[in-house]
């Protein structure tokens, strides 16, 4: 059973609040609580790593080892890796910005190219303008349209700041097509002057600013020539760096693995480096289909740096290459701690069940999950007493466990 985040939440404030010593915000508590999960969640690994050491009573509500397995078993799951093929496409450099995009998109298309699948996140040059006239009766508002006597359209802005109703600062929403330095556009809102006017000191006339990788695709080359569809075709791109060694990654949620299984039938060992290279001395011993073995190793390069850091599945031998083929177990990390609110009448914070994620460590947990927030929450509050208070009735707790 789980750890209730608002039996959690009002046992601290109830404490802190016993002596008028201070008060914590929802979100501190969210912050504080996430932070203490993760220590007791990987303290689990150490603790089973001790008691693996050490014999265990028969009693099964007192075998140590058994209640750690039962706590971790929340984590424990299973999945498919994730192929990332050779020639998936790293990293793009901007050739040419071309005409016409109106807007900077979110996974755009791309053609040209011996590869396919390629998308990627574009901006566009924004124009920039000076105010000419600050109107009258003007509010803050979002995505505004405006007018102008020349032939560019769909330009529009975000009214960041007035005074008094004259608009003091812009910011533009969509830089629209069409224009020409020297335009002046008057911004429309209901219920102003209509008035408000900015001069356009250089247009953007759609021109792509900058892209970079959303989805890498495969087959790609380095030096390939890539158009991005939308606005006048004629946005172009180089491909700058591939993939060039089929891997496979873990989920996402991966937080250590276990055993990693190739077709449901043959364990696929895990190997360093070295041994690798030892075990390819020899026929006899070089990695098949019915005795596969892996590398876990870190990423350097990956996907607008997303991959970076990520540790990827290298099989051996190479003729496996599907994904489907390749499942694993492994441990995930719990989610964050929230505790969801909405707003009283009075401005206070009402607890909703419905945006709150629970604590999903072990409700054993309780007491160890409470001192520990109380004990940042008097680092928080800047009170030592309630630090010194929770730490040493922690301490005391974890000898008495060891003993």
């Amino acid at each position: 059973m789980a750890i209730n985040v608002n039996t959690v939440y009002t046992t601290v404030l109830s404490i802190l609040n016993k002596e008028q010593r201070g008060y914590i915000t929802p979100d501190e508590f969210n912050k504080t609580a996430t932070q203490v999960q993760l220590e007791i969640f990987e303290k689990y690994f150490e603790d089973l790593n001790q008691q693996l050491r050490v014999p265990q009573t028969d009693n099964e509500y007192a075998n140590r080892q058994l209640n750690l397995d039962t706590a971790m078993s929340t984590f424990k799951t299973s999945g498919n890796a994730t192929s990332v093929p050779v020639g998936q496409a790293l990293t793009v450099s901007l050739t040419a910005g071309g005409t016409g995009y109106t807007a900077q998109a979110a996974n755009a298309t791309t053609t040209s190219g011996v590869g396919t699948g390629l998308t990627l996140n574009t901006t566009i040059t924004t124009p920039t303008f000076t105010i000419t006239t600050g109107g009258t009766g003007y509010a803050i508002g979002q995505n505004l349209a405006t007018t102008s006597a020349g032939a560019g359209t769909n330009l529009t802005v975000n009214v960041s700041a007035i005074n008094n109703g004259v608009v003091t600062a812009v910011l533009i929403n969509n830089p629209g097509l069409g224009y020409t330095n020297g335009d002046v556009l008057t911004i429309v809102q209901a219920g102003s002057g209509g008035n408000a006017t900015i001069t356009l000191t250089s247009a953007s006339n759609g021109i792509i600013a900058g892209a970079a990788v959303t989805s890498g695709g495969s087959g790609y080359v380095v030096g390939d020539t890539i158009n991005i569809t939308g606005g006048g075709n004629n946005a172009v791109c180089s491909i700058s760096s591939i993939n060039t060694e089929l891997y496979f990654l873990p989920p996402n949620n991966n937080h250590r693995i276990g055993t990693v299984i190739y077709k449901d039938v043959n364990e696929i060992q895990r190997v360093d480096r070295n041994e690798l290279l030892y075990l390819n001395l020899s026929p006899l011993t070089q990695p098949t289909t019915s005795f596969p073995v892996y590398l876990f190793e870190q990423a350097t390069q990956g996907i607008s740096g997303a991959l970076t850091g990520q540790s990827h599945i290298y099989v051996y031998p190479k003729t496996i290459t599907s994904a489907t083929d390749i499942s694993l177990s492994y441990i995930r990390k719990p989610a964050d701690v929230v505790w969801g609110f909405t707003i009283g009448t009075l401005g206070q914070y009402l607890y909703n069940e419905n945006t709150s994620t629970q604590f999903e460590i072990n409700d054993t947990e309780q007491n160890e999950v409470i001192l520990k927030i109380l004990a940042y929450s008097g680092i928080i509050i800047r009170d030592p007493q309630i630090v010194q208070a929770a730490s040493q009735q922690l301490a005391q707790e974890d000898q008495n466990e060891r003993t």
